[in-house]
């Protein structure tokens, strides 16, 4: 049996990023992606069932990465936390912000393609999905603080899923629109500093 050419996936996976990239999902061809990697289409269908289940390999650590995030999360149990851990929690400083912009800036190329150019994959609403998954955490987080008096007890599930929403935008839109780093580094100063969470969620200590 011939041996298999081990540099024809990294060119595909390469070329694949840049046309889904540069055209979406929906746009990129098939045929174009082909030939910037010097390959052959039969090459791809041997390793790929078709052009979706490429780009899902284009995007796979990025997907990894971002459901590692709300993992981590999830091993923790809100109930089993000090309420000064619980305040904790919901301090927001312009260390942590960075500490987020690393993490994101880690997976940016494909950030990028999952957010923006996934229209008519399977993951066209992951980035909405995500964000439903995050707010479930957060708000496990509130309502054991609210059931302790130690938060608002007004402010809903939905009331948090918008503001953890707009929250994102922050820490995604920098990426997105390429900020520099050091843009990147005085946007967390700003963003550090406009969301005060325990304040919003009427948290006392």
């Amino acid at each position: 049996m011939a041996n298999r050419d081990t540099s024809i996936d990294p060119r595909l996976l390469k070329s694949a990023r840049k046309h889904f990239r540069e055209h979406g999902f929906l746009e990129a061809q098939l045929s174009d992606i082909c030939k910037d990697a010097g390959v052959t289409t039969g090459a791809v269908y041997k390793r790929y069932k078709g052009k979706e289940e490429l780009f899902e390999a284009v995007v796979k650590d990025t997907v990894d990465s971002m459901n590692n995030i709300l993992n981590e999360s999830q091993k923790i149990d809100p109930n089993s936390l000090s309420d000064d851990e619980l305040i904790g929690a919901w301090t927001n400083t312009e260390e942590i912000t960075r500490i987020w912009y690393t993490r994101l800036l880690e997976m940016k190329d494909g950030l990028e393609i999952l957010l923006k150019c996934s229209e008519g994959t399977r993951y066209s609403q992951f980035h909405d999905q995500w964000l439903e998954r995050m707010s479930d955490i957060d708000y496990a987080y509130l309502k054991v603080l609210q059931d302790r008096g130690l938060a608002d007890k007004s402010i809903t599930r939905l009331e948090l899923h918008v503001m953890v929403s707009a929250m994102w935008q922050l820490y995604s839109e920098p990426i997105l629109h390429g900020m520099t780093d050091d843009e990147v580094v005085h946007h967390c100063k700003i963003a550090g500093k406009l969301f005060d969470w325990a304040n919003a969620m009427g948290i006392t200590t």
